[in-house]
């Protein structure tokens, strides 16, 4: 379906955002971003493409039905944001609002660090606020939350948290072969010359194994690789595996100091939001093709 109004999106979008916020809530997530609502949507609604501008639409809507039960409420639209944690532009009435100062109408015009601030004061009342549950339901019922659709990771890796299997799934060959080929080419994955060959399935003390570790005196390069098989959940949950390798790696060493920076090779390259995330992190990305014998950088 392709044809589907601003109108029609904010009617039939707020019960899932509400509950994609609520789980977030739950499992103690940060914030819901507009990319993965424009997903949710996408799916549940048969639409084609959605545009962030309108999702923006979705989480006004939203917070116009919460205020109009509970004017009171905590503003927990400020928990649909960009990849950097931020809402956008529309947020600013609702602060202007809530704390009388017309500048933050202007959202765009406040500093990042006032925004965080506002956002961080905002997000903890979120947290505190006991009626969520009961809100949700007088709202929209209790008939979607269990809708939600909930992507898995498509890659098979195989290995435990201790580097063994006990009966687990048998890593793929597309992961063994990406894995087996990066620790042979550090140059082509963008490694300076005083990294010679990589060490795949290196143990950390916390247990942890990493896919590929390439090591040069005081200087580590960690490498989480998801191959061909890999889906986006799949590559959300890549960067975060490369931040944890690469803090354990410094508090081995601790307090002596050294450098290590964490590197996520994939097959696909990453949406936008991904990249964004990434980049935040500080952990660099590389897209090869290897699975398919077309090598590219």
């Amino acid at each position: 379906m392709t044809n589907y109004t601003v109108e029609q999106l904010c009617e039939d979008g707020p019960p899932f955002a509400m509950a994609m916020l609520l789980n977030c809530l739950k499992v103690g997530e940060p914030f819901v971003t507009y990319g993965a609502i424009r997903d949710q949507l996408e799916h549940q609604l048969k639409i084609t493409t959605i545009f962030p501008t309108q999702i923006g639409h979705v989480a006004g809507t939203l917070m116009n039905k919460i205020l109009a039960v509970d004017p009171k409420a905590p503003l927990i639209n400020t928990l649909i944001t960009r990849p950097t944690g931020l809402p956008g532009e529309g947020v600013g009435n609702y602060f202007a609002d809530r704390y009388k100062v017309e500048g933050y109408r202007k959202w765009s015009t406040v500093s990042r660090k006032k925004q965080r601030e506002l956002v961080d004061k905002e997000r903890k009342k979120v947290l505190l606020y006991p009626n969520w549950e009961k809100l949700n339901k007088k709202l929209f019922g209790n008939t979607v939350e269990f809708k939600l659709r909930k992507q898995k990771g498509s890659e098979v890796d195989g290995v435990s948290t201790n580097g063994m299997n006990y009966g687990g799934p048998a890593e793929s060959e597309e992961h063994k072969n990406l894995k087996k080929w990066v620790a042979a080419h550090p140059r082509e994955i963008g490694l300076r010359k005083l990294f010679v060959e990589g060490v795949p399935e290196s143990q950390l003390l916390s247990g942890d194994t990493v896919d590929v570790l390439f090591k040069a005196g005081h200087d580590f390069v960690t490498v989480e690789v998801k191959s061909c098989r890999s889906n986006d959940e799949d590559f959300l949950r890549g960067i975060y595996q490369c931040v944890k390798y690469r803090k354990v790696k410094e508090a081995e060493h601790h307090p002596n100091k050294v450098r290590v920076e964490s590197m996520l090779v994939t097959e696909r390259k990453l949406n936008n939001e991904l990249k964004i995330r990434a980049r935040l992190l500080d952990v660099k990305l590389k897209c090869v093709s290897v699975n398919n014998k077309n090598h590219h950088t």
